[in-house]
């Protein structure tokens, strides 16, 4: 279960709403980011009465992972969905309130990020420790540096596009077995014969979830 709130959300707010969740039973981490803040919770309590106890907040969602585009999105519905409550009546009456709540309910989809998924927890990766990751079409090597920074690079050499690369964590670089070329967990070229840079995406952790985005 995920407790999204805005980014400037109080300490106060935060605290309030961890501790309701404590009361349910659940177990709750607290992630600062500049897009949003969650808590994500762990434990056996019952969503319905964490729905049913938070419902009064109408600054927490508690839905799956947004993006920030999605979750601005929702937001902005929120408060329209509690501005214009009150005149739904004269809506209907008028015979559109239909179309106007079809527009305030979220996306289909919209809850389902299929373009933002999970590829590793934190206890996953030790220090300068990689993983091969398939996804989107694409093979990557998700890759653990100093001071828990996390690295996303296309794994297939520049060079022919044939050959795959392997982390070498004595060397904290790229190498092709087959030419012996190298990159940087940047994606830059650091030794011929490759001269391209390989393609980087971003890595987003949420609590102690790691998650790559599809671009473009």
């Amino acid at each position: 279960m995920i407790l999204v709130l805005d980014p400037l959300a109080s300490d106060t707010l935060v605290a309030d709403v961890l501790r309701k969740a404590e009361q349910l039973g659940w177990r709750g981490e607290i992630s600062r980011g500049e897009d949003q803040t969650v808590i994500g919770l762990t434990g056996d309590g019952d969503p319905a009465r964490l729905e049913e106890a938070l419902a009064a907040h109408s600054d927490v969602d508690v839905v799956p992972v947004l993006s920030r585009h999605d979750y601005q999105r929702l937001r902005v519905r929120r408060r329209l969905m509690t501005g214009l409550a009150s005149g739904l009546g004269l809506l209907t009456a008028m015979g559109v309130a239909v179309p106007v709540v079809g527009f305030l309910l979220p996306p289909k989809g919209m809850l389902g990020d299929h373009d933002f998924v999970k590829v590793a927890t934190e206890t996953e990766m030790a220090e300068r420790a990689s993983k091969v990751v398939t996804l989107f079409g694409r093979t990557m090597l998700l890759i653990r540096g100093e001071a828990g920074r996390y690295f996303a690079v296309n794994a297939i050499c520049t060079h022919m596009s044939v050959c795959r690369l392997e982390w070498r964590e004595d060397r904290k670089l790229l190498v092709c077995p087959c030419h012996g070329g190298a990159f940087d967990v940047y994606g830059n070229v650091v030794q011929g014969p490759p001269s391209i840079p390989l393609e980087t995406y971003a890595v987003e952790k949420v609590a102690s979830d790691l998650y790559l985005r599809r671009e473009g």
